[in-house]
């Protein structure tokens, strides 16, 4: 059986903290086989109509215009990605899992690289997880990657007891 070479990968960013443990993995992939990196955000669709609950939405966060996101992407480009050659920068518009998820299918990517927030309980049932939909519904293979708090945070030996069931009643 043939090994399949990477030529292109994808990784994205919402420019928060958390996503650039992605970039670091990006990074250290183009180092190893020497890909093109893409690099991708995904900002909110902007609407012409609104609910009003989206409108309060809108009025705390303002879609990000092409122009600063180019200007983010080109400052996180330079910081994580410096040494992966020319790093194509990309935006899309709407639903961040289905944007991914077309984009890596439409430029024939190799593997998708994106972070995970770690969002658990209730605020992950009810907000969801774009990394979730992507590796449920990409055809491209897809590396998530939890950032190092958040890690810290989970990798604590009791909570691996509790949340894989492993604790024993010393009762019985």
């Amino acid at each position: 059986m043939a090994v399949k070479r990477f030529k292109k990968i994808v990784v994205t960013t919402d420019f928060s903290e958390l996503s650039y443990a992605a970039l670091e993995y990006a990074a250290a992939v183009h180092q190893l086989l020497d890909v093109q990196v893409f690099l991708l955000y995904v900002g909110e669709k902007h609407r012409s109509k609104t609910t009003p609950r989206q409108q309060r939405r809108q009025e705390t966060a303002k879609p990000m215009s092409e122009a600063d996101a180019i200007q983010q992407l080109t400052t996180v480009a330079d910081r994580f990605l410096s040494d992966c050659g020319t790093v194509k920068k990309i935006i899309r518009r709407g639903d961040p899992s289905k944007e991914i998820v077309t984009l890596a299918q439409d430029e024939k990517m190799d593997l998708i690289i994106i972070s995970t927030h770690g969002r658990t309980g209730l605020s992950h049932v009810l907000l969801g997880s774009v990394a979730e939909r992507v590796v449920r519904y990409s055809l491209v293979p897809v590396l998530t990657v939890k950032p190092l708090s958040i890690q810290n945070q989970i990798m604590e030996e009791a909570d691996i007891d509790e949340q894989l069931h492993l604790r024993l009643n010393n009762s019985l």
